[in-house]
């Protein structure tokens, strides 16, 4: 089928070679083709639109194009109109593998997992030699905790075009297993070619869970160097510090994490590594914000009933293990489907305008967790004037803040 699609954009070339540089049907829809592979989405949709609408196109070629425009648009995170681009493209040409996978892509990204599986699996019978495809059948498994099955689809789409994209998808499903040695063979790849920030992250953690401290803290270091904005590389940074006692470090990485994002997890472990150098005043005031759902007096009555316990107990800090919390961490990863690890501020106060974000958060299958006006989170957030926050996942903060933005403006407008 690939071989059908370069045909169909033989068939414009030859019409755009034949137009000349006139803005024949057959040039714009070549303009559009190159520009949708750009990062330019705004002109690829323009070029795609006036070739769409001069009406001089075959059936293939349009299809090229539709797809090509639903691409764009998809860019965007304009799923509502990229969608029906994909669905009249495949309609135009049923026979085509990779209007079926751009297809699939966008019902992914909607959250419709069934349907991207079923147009993955039709576009790998339609053409076996995809690698895409067996990516985008992968990326549902994995969503679904498929990971043998999204293990074996990685391998076909590496056989087929070996890409660091694809190292890195496989090495965390391997991580998810617990195949800590073949996820490091494989982020070991995906550096190779070029992985990022979140690779050295994962890769962190496999050394750390085979004991090797060191490689494990060096990744970190890198991938924190790599993108210096995501909190959760210095929490897993500073919770190996904890680990060997290097409590003056843990401090720094800890609060470093909750200058960008607060959370109950970081409080903790700062407050640990404050316990730890003998500072029980500030280990109490984060064990405190770390039990914001517990009214203030309260918590603090127990952790000083706790503090004036574990020290009558232990009268020398640095002979005592780390505590059994720090002994088996939990990673966060910095990409995955679930973790809300983005906190955007809003400007809403009321419960209709939240009501209504939440409504376009589900429609468009963005996973969020709205921080209520009246918890210690809004303070947390340094979000002292009543207004709302939600967190996301890191993926898909630029398109919770396009929903954000458009809930904020329709509010102005009433």
């Amino acid at each position: 089928m690939i071989a059908a699609m370069m045909r169909a954009t033989g068939v414009l070339l030859i019409l755009a070679g034949c137009g000349l540089c006139r803005a024949t049907p057959a040039n714009e829809g070549m303009r559009c083709i190159h520009l949708s592979s750009a990062r330019d989405a705004d002109l690829a949709i323009g070029t795609c639109t006036a070739a769409i609408k001069s009406g001089g196109l075959p059936d293939a070629g349009l299809a090229v194009v539709l797809g090509r425009r639903g691409v764009a648009y998809a860019a965007k995170h304009d799923y509502a109109r990229a969608l029906p681009d994909c669905e009249r493209a495949v309609e135009l040409a049923p026979k085509s593998g990779l209007a079926v996978f751009r297809r699939g892509t966008i019902r992914f990204l909607t959250g419709d997992l069934d349907g991207a599986l079923l147009d993955c699996e039709r576009a790998i019978r339609l053409d076996p030699n995809i690698a895409e495809a067996y990516r985008g059948r992968a990326s549902v498994y994995n969503r679904r905790r498929q990971y043998d099955r999204a293990i074996q689809d990685y391998g076909d789409a590496l056989r087929l075009k070996p890409d660091a994209a694809t190292y890195y998808r496989r090495g965390w499903s391997y991580f998810q297993k617990r195949y800590y040695d073949s996820a490091k063979q494989d982020f070991d790849e995906a550096i190779r070619l070029g992985s990022g920030a979140s690779t050295y992250y994962y890769r962190g953690w496999c050394y750390f869970y085979t004991g090797d401290y060191g490689r494990a803290i060096a990744d970190f270091d890198e991938a924190i160097r790599l993108n210096p904005n995501v909190a959760s590389a210095y929490r897993s940074r500073a919770s190996i510090h904890n680990r060997l006692r290097e409590y003056d470090l843990a401090i720094r990485d800890y609060t470093q994490a909750l200058r960008l994002a607060p959370d109950a997890g970081s409080y903790n472990g700062r407050g640990r590594a404050y316990f730890h150098k003998g500072a029980n005043l500030l280990a109490l005031g984060d064990f405190a914000r770390a039990s914001w759902r517990v009214s203030v007096p309260l918590v603090l009555v127990a952790g000083l009933i706790y503090v004036l316990w574990r020290r009558r107990k232990r009268p020398d800090d640095g002979d005592e293990p780390p505590a059994a919390e720090e002994s088996v961490p939990v990673p966060e990863p910095l990409h995955a489907d679930t973790d809300l690890d983005v906190l955007i501020r809003t400007s809403m106060r009321d419960r209709v305008a939240i009501g209504l974000m939440e409504n376009l958060f589900r429609e468009a299958g963005v996973p969020f967790f709205v921080m209520d006006q009246n918890t210690a989170a809004r303070q947390e957030s340094g979000n002292m004037f009543g207004w709302w926050a939600v967190r996301v996942p890191h993926e898909r903060e630029a398109e919770a803040r396009e929903i954000i933005r458009a809930v904020e403006e329709m509010k102005l407008a009433d």
